[in-house]
């Protein structure tokens, strides 16, 4: 076995021994020198035969190359060999596996190493009295019918009395009873420096290294190892010296998705999603360093908001940023895979990755896919119950782990089950909007700085607001072949012309009626006390709005003054500019469609309508079909038009000044808004309250 100044791990010599079974097998010789080998005795016949034609000399530089062997050990099954061994000798388990009744586990393993893990067991463990269970794999991957298949397998092997070994493929679940009942489940050993080493000193190398410590050394980190399979270590190992063979595994790693793409120092601003993400990341550097603990800090995100947000992206990034691995899913690639069992498979493959990779972050795109077990559309019902039950039950199964962050993404979470969602299983929810002005600078200065003047830039972050990071990544693309076709510099008009900024003024009147719009919100808000105004945009296509909401009773008064928010941005359309638009209406999450909502809600389900105590099941129904309900709904509105419009006209110089600035800013942080909005709520006179009474006879017109 070899020897060196290297501290060899505890399980080297069951490794070593285990390494010349296979070795006699395939009649390959002892590769070791008389420098580096100590004496194992006794030695076999083959091994004096090979002896003789071995010079012994060492090569005293690592970049010298080695000479090709007559026979070798296959190197997936050398390195299996020895991941196998760290993982049962390692853990003290071996001979405790060997007795009559035992029962062993090893998890972790990924379909494509089931094959030489299974001819490792047979060649280099033949007399061990194991009896082998493990899924079906074909082509390296887990086929339609291994988890049932898999099942029946170990129930059967119970039965029996002989020492069982049970192969866990990543994608296959072990039945409950066994969970509950195997002494200890042992992780299939990721690829470390260690296995590397006894690698290298076991196969073709060893004769080229003189100094162990300074090769263990050069060699990556044990986080940067473990995310390599065993295809990408062997071919980065084919190398004909140990130098080659370090800078092959670092040109890998650094090939690897973690080592490149976004990180968070690429973001600007203080957004809550980039100030989210920075916690988490610096969160998960404490937690790493040992100075926090894994139930200390935040281990799951939901990232929603419109496409285009750039939220995939964000994701990538805080993986990048704390340098762990990113496992990337969607709920459409799992669906892709075909019927119920196919997609279940795909997705606890996806969750058994990300905790073979860990410490790593589960990025789960278009997870509002999931669906939710209330959904009134009863058709598929069945298959969408099934899927969020076992949805449910991986995001369960991974927080009993440490180390795996999981984040989805999504445009509508409103559609999501509430368990899904609920705190434990998605810590921290935040709503990820359209980059403003200040974003967008960002973005640009990142592609951009070196092409055009920083000015021009922040002119251009202005005219941009309303597209999202997608939209201005793929604008640059599209400037820079239009500027490479064109054989010109790339300039800003290219940039505005490939983003569609229309820079003539002709827009001037819409944006000024669109930034009134969103002042008379803000104006309103701060008059009624609602919370603080966090952002305003503006664009041609319309405005973007964003408010913290203040706890309150959800008194008659609090769901009012919701009312007149919402319908503040008209009533100031109507004091500025003398005439409304449709700008409050036309969605269902417009300004219209919420106020109205809350309207009915207080006639049909709150108890604080005209009827008092009563409670209907669906509201929208009620109302279209009831001429009183409609009535008195429509009087709230208008009185709480109104209501708004009196608010604002007290406060219409600071509606037209936020106005106007906001129109030359097109976008504006809570820092910027508050210079306008702060002493209003103590400058606001709040026009006499017009309810309507009590009245016994519900047919009795509403006054206005």
């Amino acid at each position: 076995m070899p020897q060196s100044n290297f501290i060899q791990p505890v399980w080297a010599d069951f490794a070593f021994a285990t390494i010349d079974t296979l070795r006699r097998h395939h009649g390959v010789p002892a590769p070791y020198s008389a420098d580096t080998v100590r004496k194992m005795e006794p030695l076999s016949e083959l091994d004096e035969l090979f002896a003789r034609f071995d010079d012994g000399k060492t090569t005293e530089i690592l970049a010298e190359c080695s000479s090709l062997p007559s026979r070798y050990v296959p190197a997936r099954q050398l390195l299996t060999t020895i991941r196998i061994s760290a993982t049962i000798d390692g853990s003290g388990a071996y001979e405790q596996s060997r007795l009559c009744g035992a029962l062993t586990v090893i998890s972790d393993i990924t379909p494509s190493d089931m094959r030489s893990l299974k001819d490792v067991l047979a060649l280099a463990f033949p007399h061990e009295g194991w009896q082998i269970v493990s899924p079906d794999i074909v082509d390296g991957s887990v086929t339609k019918n291994a988890q049932d298949r898999f099942d029946i397998a170990i129930a059967e092997h119970l039965d029996r009395i002989e020492p069982v070994l049970i192969l866990q493929a990543n994608g296959v679940s072990l039945p409950r009873h066994l969970v509950a009942t195997v002494p200890q489940i042992l992780p299939f050993a990721a690829i470390s420096r260690e296995i590397l080493m006894t690698y290298m000193l076991a196969g073709h190398l060893c004769d080229q290294i003189p100094d162990p410590d300074a090769l263990y050394a050069a060699l990556p980190n044990d986080a940067d190892l473990a995310h390599l399979d065993t295809l990408d270590t062997c071919a980065a190992l084919r190398a004909p010296t140990p130098l080659s063979a370090v800078r092959r595994l670092d040109a890998m790693i650094r090939n690897d998705a973690r080592s490149s793409g976004p990180r968070l120092k690429d973001f600007a601003g203080d957004s809550p999603a980039l100030v989210a993400a920075r916690r988490i990341v610096d969160d998960l550097l404490l937690w790493q360093q040992g100075k926090a603990g894994w139930n200390e800090i935040s281990r799951s995100m939901l990232l929603c908001g419109p496409s285009g947000t750039g939220k995939t992206y964000l994701a990538r990034a805080i993986a990048n940023s704390a340098e762990i691995a990113a496992v990337n899913a969607s709920f459409a690639d799992w669906q892709a895979k075909g019927h119920l069992g196919e997609m279940l498979a795909a997705m606890k493959h996806s969750f058994a990755e990300a905790r073979r990779l860990a410490p790593s972050v589960l990025i789960i795109d278009e997870i509002d896919a999931v669906g939710s077990r209330s959904d009134g559309d009863r058709h598929a019902s069945n298959y969408r119950i099934q899927v969020i039950n076992a949805f449910l039950g991986e995001m369960d199964s991974i927080a009993q782990k440490e180390g795996v962050v999981v984040i989805g993404t999504c445009n509508h979470p409103e559609r999501m089950d509430p368990a899904v969602i609920r705190a434990g299983r998605m810590d921290v929810k935040i709503h990820v909007p359209l980059p403003d002005a200040e974003a967008i600078l960002g973005i640009l200065r990142h592609h951009l700085r070196e092409d055009i003047a920083d000015a021009d830039l922040m002119a251009l972050s202005h005219l941009a607001v309303g597209r999202s990071a997608a939209d201005i990544d793929a604008a640059i693309r599209a400037a820079r072949s239009d500027a490479r076709h064109t054989r010109k510099l790339l300039n800003v008009e290219m940039l505005h012309k490939n983003m569609g900024i229309e820079t003539t003024g002709a827009d001037e009147k819409v944006l000024w009626r669109i930034a009134v719009h969103e002042a008379g919100h803000a104006v309103s808000g701060a008059a009624l006390g609602l919370g603080m105004i966090q952002s305003i945009s503006i664009t041609t296509n319309g405005g973007q709005i964003q408010r913290s909401n203040v706890p309150n009773e959800s008194l008659l008064s609090d769901i009012e003054a919701e009312i007149v928010y919402s319908l503040a941005g008209r009533a100031a359309e109507k004091l500025v500019l003398g005439e409304v638009s449709a700008g409050a209406g036309g969605q269902d999450v417009s300004d219209l469609a919420l106020a109205t909502r809350w309207a009915i809600r207080l006639e049909t389900t709150f108890g604080l309508g005209f009827e008092g105590l009563v409670w209907h099941a669906e509201p929208e129904a009620v109302h279209l079909q009831t001429p009183a309900i409609r009535d008195r709904v429509r009087q709230r509105l208008t009185r709480a038009e109104q209501r708004a419009g009196v608010l604002l006209a007290q406060h219409r110089d600071i509606l037209e000044g936020l106005a106007r600035d906001l129109v030359k800013r097109r976008s504006m942080r809570e820092r910027d808004i508050h210079h306008w909005l702060q002493d209003i709520a103590n400058n606001t006179v709040e026009p006499e309250a017009n309810t309507a009474p009590a009245r016994e006879n519900p047919n009795q017109p509403i006054s206005g």
